[in-house]
């Protein structure tokens, strides 16, 4: 990895924290952020591993990201990567679907990371070598989902904003790509799983035959912001166990 530091947001617990402790069993120092206060000691954990900072800030305002990053510089004197991770879901039934629910998913999982994309870009020095941005997506960008309208657009945007940032950066040197996660056990969708049936009737439709893990996207984003992807930006790698590639099947399951 490159000599600066990684940021990644939204990274005290779930697919976040498995993306910076990635990063920190590879040596890499760390700012982590989440809205919340550190109740579940990810810094303490992540310290033991590698030097590691954690800095609370709102992801969903343009002054919170400016926050962020801002204190990331300070504390690692230049950041290489910027993984922008913090998202929400608020959906209900489409007829229920509230413009506060609608507001507060567009603000954080598209708004947070466009001015998280650009204040972290006006840090980064002319020649800087290795710099980055990895944002953190979602299958739902090209699959929908019942019920899910406000998420799944909100997904959809992030694959157009890793292009639209890939083009817009390249000049400055900074590679953008994206990693979008299937089916994911976190602690936000852990009660969702553990409902009736509902695990083994997703089980059975991944053909690699496993609900995903944290680490499964943690190693793939340390890889798109290593220099062994060095010619690799605009893009979104899907990490789901084959969901994507799968078709429906006509024949009758017993």
């Amino acid at each position: 990895m490159p000599d600066g530091g990684v940021c990644v947001t939204g990274a005290t617990q779930g697919i976040g924290f498995a993306i910076a402790e990635a990063f920190a069993r590879s040596g890499t120092r760390l700012v982590i952020n989440s809205h919340e206060p550190d109740d579940r000691g990810a810094e303490a954990r992540l310290s033991a591993l590698t030097e590691c900072h954690f800095i609370q800030a709102d992801m969903s305002t343009k002054s919170g990201t400016q926050k962020l990053i801002d204190g990331a510089c300070e504390r690692l004197g230049r950041l290489d990567t910027l993984v922008c991770n913090a998202g929400i879901f608020r959906d209900t039934g489409f007829a229920d679907l509230s413009e506060e629910a609608v507001d507060q998913t567009f603000d954080l999982n598209v708004k947070g990371y466009l001015f998280c994309a650009q204040a972290f870009a006006a840090r980064v020095a002319p020649g800087q070598e290795g710099a980055s941005i990895v944002c953190v997506g979602s299958t739902n960008s090209r699959a929908a989902e019942k019920d899910s309208v406000a998420y799944d657009a909100s997904k959809g945007a992030v694959l157009m904003l890793v292009r639209s940032l890939a083009v817009s950066l390249a000049d400055k040197g900074v590679r953008v790509n994206g990693v979008g996660p299937g089916i994911v056990e976190t602690p936000l969708t852990e009660a969702g799983l553990n409902q009736d049936g509902t695990r083994e009737r997703l089980v059975a439709q991944i053909p690699l035959g496993r609900i995903g893990a944290p680490d499964d996207i943690g190693a793939a984003v340390v890889f798109l912001a290593s220099s062994q992807a060095r010619y690799i930006t605009g893009q979104m790698l899907y990490i789901d166990g084959g969901i994507l590639a799968n078709q429906m099947t006509w024949d009758l399951q017993s």
